[in-house]
């Protein structure tokens, strides 16, 4: 209905024979500027009855009154406005706060209650990203030109510096500036950090470039050994996908960055905060999951095992993974409370994420000698990946099948009870057969076409299933001659990645590093046992040397685990005296690490032979006792072999000469947490009193 017959319909909807009571016609006549009121009826030329106006009862409505012209402004705040008598200028109100004054008769008020809950939203993200992401997009950067700045250390400087001061729009005078009204921020975008932001994680800060150059390490040096992410993609993507993400490209790129000195530390803290308050989070996104993945590769590094949770990351990333449904790639919308279409492309990384993370988690449960949390099922088998028109690469197809025959080797092996005389059995000899026959008929179809880094993958897939001679009883000649050979095949090729262009061994995963010190060991054991007369004992003695040497080259900071565990293998080395020969140098009491046995066992019978004396008072006054002149009385020695001129240190005194307390001794195996973790306690020497 008209607008015009609202006022003169009564509650009924009926129109009545009279009009609304108007003021008198002089009233009217006096003031133009009264509206005259709308009846249904022209009544101008009719006389006005009394009778009848005193029968018609008033309506008492709100009456209303003539069209009024309001800015938005005006409108939204629902006051009155001036432009109705100045048409062509702005209202005396937007004039005062100096807005835009304007008139869309399709304009609506804004709810303030939804603009408000979207306004607190945006401030709650707001403050997210700011816990992880760069400052206000109209942050300065110190220094365009990417030059280093006057601080020693800019690229983490810290929050007092001035440098990072430079960069925080908060902290920076703010030059005068219209208000910011609701509508004007309506129509403004968002004040989220853009691209051209700097990165900041806590105080740890990155300029663009910075960022950039870091990504283009990591995609250079890192990514062929582990192909999961997208070098296309830009960084500003990873970073508003998933800053874990992000950063843990940014950590795994600083390992070995020369322009970034000291990054990888002062991350260290803030990127194990920024982790953990991640993956405590539900419901997670798989981008998580590619994170783990990268963690669990490249781990950060470490000096104890108290902080090392490599193996608790990979178990939580399949996890996560089966959560999200990545385990059945093709069927998201199964894993999930709201309805979920992936299609084409995002279908194939599902299907490659899933595929890395089988990759990662038999690397990560064959290097810490566990028990492996892969599931290598009909979704990963080819039938599946060409349903889902899915083609991998060769190099992923190889190295999923060569993780795939390690997880063989693992359950046909290494599941059973570790008894002595079960791994000569005849049953366990054919299953031994079988395993070469698969590896043997590997390598032919393979051929040359494998590349460098898959070889020496294959190789250590070799080398896990050579390693079950060492915990059988009476070990055979010719099974000690395939691990010898399959030993110094594998370091060959590690050697041979210390040579090859853009130094891949110092970017080497830390499988290859746990494959590299398994291997060391196993070639000391089978040099210092008596079957060493049937060896090339000099051949293998060089690539011992060797694979020192591979392992101090990954090392990617002062006193970290690498560098330990070279000095400990050059220890174990030079120790000499009381070696059990025979059959016995080649039996282990350790025999539930799986393949990883003869570490532990080697380590664990160095720490027996070595064990210090009871108490550091009782080392001190020995030492004393032995410095003394001939009037005092020969020292009684805890072993003969600490007089060996051979030792590189004393085994229980530091290069200083002090005496390394039991503790001291434990906390630089603790860096070996894939040494000593599980190790029963009845195994250990007793603490110190």
């Amino acid at each position: 209905m008209d607008l015009e017959f609202r006022g003169v319909m009564p509650p009924n909807g009926l129109v009545t024979h009279a009009s609304l009571l108007t003021p008198s016609g002089s009233d009217l006549r006096n003031n133009p500027r009264m509206p005259r009121p709308v009846t249904g009826f022209d009544l101008s030329n009719r006389k006005s009855e009394p009778c009848d106006m005193e029968k018609i009862p008033p309506i008492t409505g709100k009456r209303r009154g003539g069209s009024r012209k309001a800015c938005n402004e005006c409108k939204q705040q629902k006051l009155r406005c001036d432009i109705v008598q100045t048409p062509a200028a702005a209202c005396s109100r937007c004039r005062r706060l100096q807005i835009e004054c304007k008139v869309e008769p399709s304009f609506k008020r804004i709810s303030k209650r939804r603009r408000n809950a979207e306004m607190e939203k945006e401030i709650v993200e707001l403050r997210r990203r700011l816990a992880t992401n760069p400052d206000h997009p109209h942050a300065v950067e110190g220094a365009a030109s990417d030059e280093l700045s006057p601080c020693s250390e800019d690229v983490y400087c810290g929050p007092d510096s001035a440098v990072s001061n430079r960069t925080r729009t908060l902290s920076a005078p703010l030059e005068a500036q219209p208000l910011a009204t609701p509508l004007a921020l309506q129509r403004n975008t968002s004040i989220l950090p853009q691209e051209d932001t700097v990165w900041r994680l806590e105080d740890v800060s990155l300029s663009r470039p910075r960022v950039a150059r870091l990504f283009d390490q990591f995609f250079k040096y890192y990514h062929p050994f582990l192909p999961l992410l997208n070098p296309q993609k830009p960084p500003y993507e990873y970073l508003r996908r998933c800053p874990l993400q992000a950063w843990s490209i940014i950590c795994v790129a600083s390992r070995r960055a020369q322009s970034e000195p000291g990054l990888l530390s002062a991350l260290s803290a803030p990127f194990s905060r920024l982790l953990w308050s991640t993956i405590t989070g539900v419901p997670q996104d798989y981008r998580v999951v590619k994170a783990l993945c990268l963690l669990c590769t490249w781990p950060l590094p470490t000096t104890s095992q108290r902080t090392d949770a490599t193996f608790m990351l990979s178990g939580l990333m399949m996890q996560i993974a089966m959560q999200l449904g990545l385990h059945r790639p093709v069927q998201p919308e199964e894993f999930t409370t709201f309805r979920m279409e992936v299609q084409g492309e995002a279908v194939k990384d599902r299907i490659q994420t899933w595929a890395i993370c089988n990759i990662v988690a038999q690397n990560v449960a064959t290097g810490y000698g566990q028990p492996p949390g892969t599931i290598y099922d009909w979704a990963l088998e080819p039938a599946s990946l060409q349903d889902a028109d899915y083609h991998p690469s060769h190099d992923l197809q190889t190295r999923l099948r060569i993780e795939k025959f390690c997880d063989r080797v693992t359950k046909s092996l290494y599941s059973s009870k570790p008894e002595p005389a079960e791994f000569i059995s005849s049953e366990k000899l054919l299953i031994v057969q079988l395993l070469e026959n698969e590896l043997r008929d590997m390598e032919v179809e393979l051929g040359r076409e494998i590349s460098n880094i898959n070889m020496i993958h294959l190789r250590a897939a070799e080398l896990h299933l050579r390693y079950f001679v060492f915990l059988g009883s009476n070990p055979r000649s010719d099974d000690l001659t395939k691990l010898f050979i399959a030993t110094t095949s594998f370091l060959g090729r590690v050697l041979d990645l210390e040579t090859s262009p853009g130094e891949l061994i110092g970017h080497a995963t830390n499988y290859i590093l746990q494959m590299i010190v398994s291997a060391a060991f196993a070639l000391m054991k089978l040099l210092k046992s008596d079957f060493s007369r049937h060896i090339d004992f000099d051949h293998g003695k060089l690539l011992f040397n060797g694979a020192i040497s591979a392992i101090r080259r990954i090392s990617v900071m002062d006193n970290d685990r690498p560098v330990r565990l070279a000095d400990i293998l050059a220890q174990m080395w030079n120790a000499g005296g009381s070696d059990p020969t025979g059959e016995e140098a080649l039996l282990l009491k350790v025999r539930c690490r799986m393949s990883m046995s003869h570490v532990y066992d080697t380590v664990w019978r160095w720490r027996q032979r070595f064990r210090p004396i009871k108490s550091v008072e009782d080392a001190h006054t020995t030492v004393a006792s032995t410095n003394m002149s001939a009037a005092a009385g020969p020292v009684s020695r805890q072993d003969d072999s600490l007089d060996d001129s051979g030792l590189m240190y004393a085994p229980s005194f530091d290069q200083s000469g002090a005496f390394i307390s039991e503790v001291g001794f434990s906390e630089v195996f603790d860096s070996l947490n894939w040494v000593f973790e599980g190790i029963p306690d009845s195994l250990l020497a007793p603490p110190v009193v």
